[in-house]
Parts: C-alpha cells; structure tokens; sequence
C-alpha cells in the first residue's frame, strides 16, 4: 500500500495551516505548491533543475493573499476546517496511482508536483511554466540525473549509519577512557605493525587460548594509536571493532546481511585509514551463508578485500576454532599473518595487574595490595587450571573490590590476600580454610577423625593421610594427583566408606563412579567422551572430564574398579602420571589436585578360601596374583599405593553397631524421641547381623529390618507419636521395642526374627 512519506506530510499539514490562517474555505493547487515550495528538500530539486524558486514564491503568496477573496469565510464563522478542492483530490489520485504502477512504497513531493503539472488550467501550473519547469524535461530530469545523486548520497547517508550501527570505534573509547593500555606484549605489538605495514595481505590473525589477552592487544594497538606510540604510518588510522552478531542480528531475507556489510565496507573505504577489528573471527565462517550455501558467507565476502589490501584486519580466535575453521580454508588463511598469543608467566601477569590495578582501584573506590596481586596470581596458577593467566587472576581482584560494593563497606576497603583466598575458595568450591593453609588444625586431626568413623583400618587410615600430609606440605610433584590409590579387601569392610569420610573431613567434593556401569568397551566414551565421527562426539566431553572441570579439588572414587572393562586402567594412566586427563574433543581436565582411589574385591574370594588374607612385602611386591592380572605393570607402577583393608572382628562391629545406632538417635531426636539400648541387645545385634565374608552391610539389613519397620508403625500410629523413650532390649533371644511415655509404660511389640 502506497503512503505518503513524511516530507509531503508536513507539506499537506502547511497547506491546510495557511488556508486556515488566511480564513479560506477551501485548500487548493495553490496553497499546496506555496508549501512544497517552502520544503526544504523540494527546494533543493528545483534549484538543481535550475528553476528560480524565489520568484514562484512571492507570485503564489502575492495571489494567496490579495486574488481569493471568493473563499475568504466570514469572520463570525468559528472553529471550521478548510475542504481540499476537486483539483487538489484529482492530483494527489493521480500522484498515487503514478507511484503505485512504479512499484514504490511512499509517495513524496515530487511525485505530486509532476502530478499538478498536468493541470494545464490551473495557476500553479502557471506559475511553474513561467519560471522555467517543462514537464517532461522535469520528469527525465527527476527519474535520471536526480535520482542517481540522491541514491549516492542515500547510500553514502546509510554506509555511515551502518558504520556506526555495527562498529564500535575504539580510538574514541580510548579518548574517553574506556579502554585500558596494554601492559607488555611489546615483541606481539611490533609483529602486528610490521604486518599492517605491508602493502598487501597487510592482516593480522591473533591466536591464543581463551583468557590470555588478545582482544587486550587489539585495544592496545588502539590505545598506542591515539597516544601516538606505533610508526608514524599508523597514526592517521582509526580501529573499528565489527560487531558480527549486530550484523546477522534481523537478517532475515536474503541479500540483507550483504547488503549491511557493504554499506560497513564501503563506509570504510571512503573513510580511509582504518583499521577493522574482528573478534572471535571464526564467526565469519557461515555468517550469512543461507542454508547450506556456505560460499556466500562473510569469510568468502572478505577474501578479495583482503587478499588487495583495500582493508586492514587484526581478527583473533581461539586454537580450538583456529584448528576448526581457519586450518581447513587455506584460502583464508593465506590472507592473514598468524601471531600466536601465549599464556604470560606469573612474572609477566603480575606486571600486567600492577600495571592495571589504579583503574580497578579507581572503579571499586578501593586499595590493592601488591600481596593481593601476587597472591591472586599463584593461587589462580595452582586452583583455576581451566583458565589462562592473565584473565583469571584478573577475575579474582574484581571479584575481590566487588564484594566490598556488595557488602555496601565505605571503611576499610583494602583487597589483601586473604579476600583473594576468599573468593578463590567460592570461585572452585572449595572452603576457605583449605586454601588458606593457615588452618592446619583440620589436617593435624585428619588421622584422628577419620578413625572416629571408620572403624578397624587404622594402618590404611595411616598410609592415606601421610600422603595427604606430603601433598598440603607442598612436596609432591607438581604434575600427579595428591595420590592415586587402590583400596582392596573383602566387601564392606569401610573401602568406599574410607573414601566419603576422608571428602567429608577435607570438605571437598566427592566424585564417585561406578564402575559396573562401563563393563562394555565402547563405555568408556562415557567417561572422556565419544571418537570423532560417532554420535555423540559434540554432545559433551565425557562424564570424567566434565566432573574434573567443574571440580578440580575432589576426592575421585573410582568404586569396584575389577567390573570395569580392562581398557579404563588405559585411561588413568596419563591421570596417574601427569595429573591430566584428554577427552576425545582434546579438551584436558587438571586432576593435580584430585585424590584418586579404586575400590575393588580382586582377591577377596580366594582369600578367604585360603584364609590367608593379603600381604605385601615391604618392596611393595603386592602377592596377589588377581590383582597383578587384572592391572598391567605400567599401571600398577603408577600407584602411590595398594592399601589393604582387613577382616572385621567381633569388637570392630561393636564399634560399628555403635555408630548405626548413634545415626538412629540422631534421627528419633529431631521427633522428641530418646532411645536406650541395652548391653545384651548390643551382643544380640553383633552376632544375628555380623557376617565375616559380607562385613558390615548385614548389619544394616538387619537392623533395618528389626529396628527400624517396628519402629516406624510406633511412630506413625503408635505410643510414639508425641515423643517418648524407646528401649531396645532382648527376651527369648529376640529384639523387644519397649516405650516409655508420660503417662503410660507399655510393652508393644515383640520382634520376631522372621
């Protein structure tokens, strides 16, 4: 549907004013060419057509003024509005239909003023006539030399406005403070000038690992630019950083993502000494590609450009995309100079956070210590392996300074390395005091409360936490786990309960697997992750990896390693020896700080036939003969350790009787229920629930079974349903559950060991 544009708008609006103000009853041909005459961008057409614009004017206004009294309205007429005549009606009809069979979409001024020129009688179209305006001429005039100049300086007007909508200047983030120098990097800055100063293939590609600072280089060369530190060749140029995602952003039809990059294009060209900035460039690869049609992309777009040296690009991208895009179009890549962004050391992160700090300081209103930055620059090396210096160090200080905003703290505002520690021990899950090493006591009573609640393995208990004890000391090696273990012994004898109670009094996380869920070998993908070209390779990288990256610090229980299919020990073995493990994508999972430990029964079965039970030499000549089956040497040379966990005895399972009931209690304390238990249901319990090839387990079958379901009826329905005290005894060689309440002491039930 046709609409009249907003000029002709204000043009009818005039109009319909001016009648009024001079009292006519009706707007005519001449009321509407006096206020096309007084529209600035009709006016602009007729002075390049060479009309005298000036003249037509004052002869319009002389006769609106003095020669149409026959449609003056009386003055005792109010609140009236003038009638468009049938002419005026006539024109704008015929202008709409003009433009319509144009196949245009607004109707402007022009189109009514070649519309009035057809009416030959009226004085408007003398008035035209008189100052020069022929008809056809005009109309060869406006569809040709008018129109192309407007189209240029329409396309011109929308090349700017493109520039400015999907660019970011970064010189002038510079000028009004936005961006921060780059501090270092000097041997990088010198190659990516070297390379902007060729005369063609003048590109520049930055790669690096995520976090290492190549979109800092970028607006380092910007910052250097405006402050007049890089050859004198680049002092005139601008850098503009293209924002991909705005470009693809409402491009729906086809043509419109091109249409916007040529518009951006050619905004540069006219401008001129300018440098284009693409971030994660491997974006350019299928943007605005239809389909399948991957030829019309923005990377194919921008081959010819580059390869002539009409534009300068400084793009960066990760090795991970560079591998996946950039490597396969050699067309592409042949464009560019590739400048490899490394991790810096700690000396040189460091450098780069005092370098910084004064605009972190001046943001947060805060003080940061030169301890804060050196401290959060080891601790992010040692905690936070997923990610690159110096970003990650970065992250702890602005974590740090923001936490005072969020406390609302005006006093005081000082990041030390103790608020360092803090917002590490959130960023990895881990508690404070761990990080902190100050709290040794937590590790000097590790021995002792891992005994409290594993009862009976006192020399495994030993031997785990001395080499937990040489680890916190910091003399391990730094590329092995804290250990890596092997629990054996016969099923539940406190193996897998060894390895929760040691998470739990570390307090990190425990990641367990079971093992009977990867017997087959293709299961092993679950663990790092499909082979490339089966399904499920770009799902995820495996549950092992994605349980390492997500917690690094952790106690790895590998439980009934021996169900497993045998490749898995393949797998540990780079986890053993060089703290890491690889997924089938290539993404590594930091295991430095992980205690490994496999549980398993291998043996158990022929030791209690042979009741011999298991035995090593002091040479750690492990003598069961399963146990050297199933692992290859390589594997059992990694170890730290072969811990064996022995029988359970008659007093060990009081122990244990005493810690399930003491659960028991925990849980009646919380209905208002007190439970006694005597000594002879104690001896009861040991010898009906204690079962030497099966260890504890039995034991809380059984005293679920004659506990806890008698007990559960006196609590739902029973004398227990308001509090009271159970007493757990023995008659006739059978549990009895007596309660006692306030007013009432009854004997309930009998238990019966059906």
């Amino acid at each position: 549907m046709v609409e009249p544009s907003d000029e002709l708008q204000v043009v009818f609006e005039k109009a319909i004013k001016d009648a009024k103000k001079l009292r006519h009853e009706y707007v005519t041909l001449e009321h509407l060419f006096f206020a096309m005459l007084c529209s600035e961008n009709f006016t602009k057409v007729l002075d390049g057509y060479g009309s005298d614009v000036e003249s037509m004017k004052n002869e319009l206004n002389d006769h609106l003024q003095n020669k149409m009294d026959e449609i003056k309205v009386a003055d005792t007429v109010k609140n009236y509005k003038p009638k468009k005549t049938q002419t005026v009606e006539r024109v704008m009809n015929r202008a709409f239909t003009q433009t319509l069979f144009s196949g245009r979409a607004h109707i402007d001024t022009t189109d009514v003023f070649l519309s009035l020129l057809n009416e030959a009688k009226s004085y408007s179209t003398f008035v035209a006539t008189k100052a020069g305006v022929q008809k056809d001429k005009f109309s060869e005039y406006i569809n040709h030399e008018y129109i192309t100049t407007l189209e240029d300086e329409e396309l011109a007007g929308h090349a700017q406005r493109a520039l400015k909508a999907f660019t970011t200047n970064l010189n002038a983030q510079v000028e009004s403070g936005a961006i921060d120098p780059v501090i270092g990097r000097m041997d990088e800055l010198e190659t990516i000038c070297l390379s902007l100063g060729r005369r063609s293939k003048n590109n520049v590609l930055l790669v690096g690992d995520p976090g290492v600072g190549k979109t800092a280089i970028a607006e380092g060369l910007a910052y250097r630019i405006v402050n007049k530190e890089v050859p004198t060749f680049l002092e005139p140029y601008s850098v503009y950083n293209l924002d991909i995602g705005a470009m693809l952003a409402g491009s729906k039809y086809r043509g419109d993502f091109e249409e916007r990059f040529k518009l951006v294009m050619s905004a540069i060209k006219k401008q001129g000494k300018t440098i284009v900035f693409i971030d994660e460039a491997h974006m350019i690869n299928g943007a605005g590609a239809g389909g399948a049609n991957s030829s019309n992309d923005l990377a194919n777009m921008l081959k010819p450009a580059l390869g002539k040296g009409d534009i300068k690009v400084v793009a960066s991208t990760t090795w991970e995309e560079y591998r996946k895009y950039f490597e396969k179009d050699r067309a592409l890549m042949r464009r560019f100079q590739r400048v490899t962004i490394d991790e810096p050391d700690k000396k040189t992160a460091t450098d780069i956070l005092q370098g910084i700090k004064k605009y972190y300081e001046e943001f947060h209103k805060t003080t940061i210590t030169q301890e804060a930055i050196e401290e959060a620059v080891k601790l992010s090396v040692k905690y936070m392996t997923d990610k690159k210096l110096p970003d990650k160090a970065i992250d702890l200080i602005d974590l740090a300074c923001s936490r005072f905003k969020v406390k609302n703290q005006e006093d005081n505002k000082i990041v030390t390395p103790e608020e360092i520690k803090f917002e590490l021990a959130k960023f990895v899950n881990l508690p404070p005091e761990q990080i902190q090493q100050k709290e040794t006591n937590n590790l000097a009573q590790l021995n002792k409360n891992l005994k409290l609640n594993v009862y009976g393995q006192d020399s495994a208990i030993d031997e785990i936490v001395d080499k937990i004890l040489v680890a916190q000391a910091g003399l391990k090696s730094e590329d092995k786990p804290i250990g890596s273990f092997v629990f054996m012994g016969p099923t539940g004898v406190g193996k897998t309960e060894l390895a929760k109670q040691l998470a739990k009094q570390l307090s990190i996380e425990l990641a367990r697997f079971d093992m009977s869920e990867y017997q087959e070998k293709h299961s092993i993908s679950k663990l790092i992750g499909s082979p490339p070209g089966y399904v499920g390779h770009d799902d995820h990288s495996g549950q092992l990896i994605n349980k390492l990256q997500e917690y690094p610090n952790c106690v790895l229980l590998l439980d009934e390693v021996e169900k497993a299919h045998p490749d898995i020990s393949q797998i540990l073995l780079q986890l053993m020896d060089n703290g890491k493990v690889t997924g089938s994508d290539g993404k590594e999972a930091d295991a430095r700080n992980c205690i490994l430990i496999l549980t398993t029964n291998l043996g158990a079965e022929q030791a209690e036939k042979n009741s011999i039970g298991f035995s090593h030499d002091e040479e750690g000549n492990y003598g069961d003969e399963e146990f050297k089956r199933f692992f290859a040497p390589e594997f059992r040379n990694r170890l730290d350790g072969v811990v064996t966990f022995g029988k359970l005895d008659h007093n060990i399972m009081l122990k244990i009787v005493g810690k399930f009931l003491l659960e028991l209690r925990q849980m009646l304390d919380e209905k208002n229920v007190s439970c006694v238990i005597s000594d002879p249901a104690l001896d009861h319990l040991v010898d009906n629930g204690f079962d030497s090839k099966m260890g504890a387990r039995p034991m809380q079958r059984y005293i679920d079974k004659h506990i806890k379901r008698p007990l559960s009826k006196l609590l739902l329905f029973g004398d227990l349903r308001n509090g009271g005290t159970l007493k757990i005894d023995v008659k006739d060689k059978k549990l009895v559950l007596n309660t006692e309440t306030i007013k009432v002491k009854n004997e309930v039930a009998e238990v019966t060991n059906n």
